[in-house]
């Protein structure tokens, strides 16, 4: 860490364009299929990368280790049958990257893609977030089906945003829950008129591809089914996931795109 440090504060000392110290979290398990191309696409929109890997067997720990843009590395000592615990390991992430020095953080997992202008994007709403006291964000999530460059926009599908974006604090109440918890601090969270919580909305993508093949998307709901059967983590459940009803796919935003598109996922 402290190599990857010095660099990139040297970096920073010279003018720059960029005038936050941005980090990437990624927790990870078995995602070899998928981490090429992540760090392709993330990694030039970022200062650097906090990971976290949770029981890997597939060598991508080892693959991560080797990334120069990784400023940490953890790892939970999990083996791979034991369930995931996200709150647990977003927690671990974020006090990493405010060791790093992070002013903002992006949370992402593996098998997620950011569009192809998103540093200038988020640069430009972090200055509207902080001119409003604003410490939190949710970025749209485009689910991809069937074809790495189509996206399911039907009912729920056009409506999906998460809190991704946020600011670190040393101070900060971060969500306990081991499933579906929300990446930023809870207490960034706004009220609206009728004491409803929620993060601002940022005109910000992200692109979801372990969506686009049918039987990733049945995997999925297995793998949710079994680990919240009683929907104690999401009241939705996990059914829809496979559901084709009203199904409305359109190409991606034009001008929103993410790269590189897989030519297989």
């Amino acid at each position: 860490m402290t190599g990857f440090l010095s660099a990139l504060f040297a970096r920073r000392a010279a003018p720059a364009k960029r005038r936050r110290l941005l980090l990437a979290v990624l927790p990870f398990r078995d995602e070899m299929r998928f981490l090429p191309g992540w760090f392709a696409n993330v990694t030039p929109h970022v200062d650097g990368v906090v990971a976290l890997d949770d029981g890997s067997t597939d060598g991508s720990a080892e693959f991560v280790a080797g990334q120069s843009s990784v400023a940490v590395l953890l790892h939970t000592g999990r083996t791979a049958d034991e369930p995931w615990d996200c709150g647990a390991n977003r927690r671990r992430l974020y006090a990493a990257a405010g060791e790093c020095g992070a002013q903002w953080i992006v949370g992402l997992d593996a098998d997620e893609r950011i569009e192809r202008e998103f540093r200038r994007r988020a640069e430009a709403e972090i200055d509207r977030m902080e001119g409003r006291g604003i410490t939190a964000g949710t970025i749209r999530i485009r689910e991809l089906w069937d074809r790495p460059d189509r996206m399911r926009v039907d009912g729920i599908w056009g409506r999906k945003a998460h809190g991704r974006l946020f600011a670190f604090r040393p101070d900060a109440v971060l969500d306990p829950r081991r499933f579906h918890g929300h990446w930023p601090p809870l207490d960034s969270q706004l009220r609206d008129g009728e004491g409803r919580e929620f993060y601002e909305p940022l005109d910000l993508e992200l692109f979801h591809l372990r969506m686009i093949h049918s039987t990733d998307r049945e995997r999925r709901r297995e793998r949710y089914n079994h680990l919240d059967p009683e929907r104690r983590f999401q009241a939705i459940g996990y059914d829809y996931l496979t559901d084709p009803q009203g199904l409305e796919v359109v190409p991606l935003p034009t001008g929103r795109e993410y790269e590189p598109l897989p030519e297989s996922v």
